[in-house]
């Protein structure tokens, strides 16, 4: 076996998938080729099964060339293959948003309902370390919180029953690389990864090698290091803002949510703010508008001794009365 198959033997046990069906999403790329080929080299008999997952964002003339590529990989490799295509562009033309964010959103609805769709209990991304130290200067330079700093998360929930995993997280793309030299497995390469078109890319292809070689030859380990610090730091505010939220949860229907508004104006803001993610998470309310001006704006609500109402993003309307804090879904 070789010493890559190894590593992502020990990362992510087959013992623990086995019996599980596993969606792995290969974008045709060296990252999520080499996890394919490390996976279906360890998976050991069992009730489960391996089924790769491709979505043609139609971006580039060549990527249904891409496509064809994972789809005769995967039959090389004995596997069945999804393969799904979405016009990105008219998608973030239509909601004004940039491509990349269109980009990611339709690439998860799209793993999700196959997921959902082959009952399957993982699905497996190959974000490396190499992502992670990009995500983490990419949201320093923007702006981010304490959890924004934790950088990517190895695992997270997907949807109920299905986890999300990213087994290369600590793999280096110098060694899926060489994995894939010392195979003789070929990859597709996207050219548009090497423009400066996107921020991301720029951050990829100018700032950090300059900071490499002018400032800090260590900044990768440098930004891991606070990942993982951050990591920490946020699994136990989680852990409280957890504790918080149950305490003052008093009724939760379908149609709204009460709180005890006077715990949570007693808990430090930071925290009660956490909390009111917490819950937001839970019910799937969305938050991308929800900055931090309007968690601000729900915990002065939250601290009022009058009656007040206000209108939060997302169609959330938010109600101060007596010693309650009500939170209704407007549709």
């Amino acid at each position: 076996m070789h010493p890559f198959e190894s590593a992502v033997s020990a990362s992510w046990p087959p013992q623990s998938w086995t019996d599980c069906t596993v969606l792995v999403a290969v974008s045709g790329g060296a990252d999520s080729v080499a996890l394919l080929r490390a996976l279906a080299a360890v998976r050991i008999s069992g009730k489960g099964r391996l089924i790769v997952a491709h979505l043609d964002h139609q971006l580039r003339p060549e990527s249904d060339q891409d496509a064809s590529f994972v789809r005769t990989l995967a039959e090389r490799l004995g596997l069945p293959a999804v393969i799904d295509r979405a016009n990105v562009q008219a998608v973030a033309d239509a909601a004004g948003d940039g491509v990349e964010a269109a980009a990611r959103a339709a690439r998860y609805e799209f793993l999700q309902a196959t997921a959902q769709g082959f009952g399957a209990r993982f699905v497996v991304t190959a974000h490396t370390a190499d992502d992670q130290i990009e995500t983490l200067l990419q949201r320093i330079l923007r702006g981010t919180s304490v959890a924004g700093l934790s950088g990517i998360p190895r695992a997270r929930q997907l949807t109920p029953g299905i986890s999300l995993l990213r087994p290369l997280l600590s793999f280096r793309r110098a060694d899926v690389e060489q994995y894939l030299a010392d195979v003789e497995q070929d990859f597709r390469h996207d050219a548009t990864n090497d423009q400066s078109h996107y921020f991301r890319n720029r951050l990829r292809n100018e700032l950090l090698p300059l900071l490499r070689s002018d400032y800090l030859p260590q900044v990768d380990q440098s930004l891991l290091r606070l990942a993982a610090g951050a990591a920490d730091c946020r699994d136990y505010v989680e852990s409280q803002a957890d504790q918080l939220l149950d305490e003052c949860l008093l009724h939760e229907t379908l149609q709204h949510v009460t709180l005890d508004a006077a715990k949570l104006a007693a808990a430090h803001s930071f925290l009660a703010t956490e909390a009111c993610v917490l819950l937001w998470r839970r019910r799937d309310w969305s938050r991308q508008a929800m900055s931090r001006e309007k968690w601000l704006a729900l915990l002065t609500l939250v601290a009022e001794e009058e009656s007040a109402v206000i209108e939060l993003p997302g169609g959330i309307r938010a109600e101060k009365k007596g010693e309650q804090l009500t939170l209704t879904p407007l549709s």
